[in-house]
């Protein structure tokens, strides 16, 4: 690749490639990455409908919350398996509504290690309503809010706390 070829102006995400040089050296070049500037966008609003869609399958009661969070993860059953230490016969079976009911809390815990994060929130959703006057990243320009979950050293208690940021 010739180093005009290679220069992309993208501030946020930069990469060195090693290009040929005007004069027909090798060398390296600090440049925009091509794929975060044309496509970061287009990817993080697909998972966010992703997400959506999935969260409105889990109040249907359609797909299990752990069900939920591998997708998300992009894990398949062996790997949530193998990671989490809960035979692949139960996995299967948690990753459907009824066997997500009999679950042990013993797995569950296996599982939000695994997802990174607190049992409690496979049997909750937390949103914010009150969205009027958004700006492009959802939130109100005159107050922000910040919600922060923090694990604890009891596994089956988390802090929640939501901030008023200004």
């Amino acid at each position: 690749m010739k180093e005009n070829e290679a220069l992309i102006d993208y501030e946020p995400h930069q990469l060195v490639l090693y290009v040929e040089k005007a004069d027909g050296t090798f060398g390296p070049l600090q440049t925009g990455s091509f794929i975060s500037k044309n496509y970061i966008e287009d990817f993080w609003d697909k998972m966010e409908k992703l997400r959506i869609s999935l969260l409105q399958q889990v109040q249907n009661n359609e797909i299990s919350p752990i069900e939920y969070y591998r997708i998300i993860h992009d894990f398949n059953i062996f790997e949530l398996s193998s990671r989490s230490g809960v035979s692949l016969f139960k996995v299967k079976r948690h990753l459907k509504v009824k066997g997500f009911y009999k679950a042990k809390v013993s797995d569950l815990l296996k599982y939000a290690e695994v997802f990174d994060i607190p049992v409690s929130n496979l049997f909750q959703v937390i949103t914010i309503n009150g969205r009027d006057n958004e700006t492009k990243d959802g939130l109100n320009n005159e107050k922000r809010i910040s919600l922060r979950q923090t694990k604890t050293k009891n596994p089956y208690l988390v802090i929640t706390k939501f901030e008023l940021n200004k």
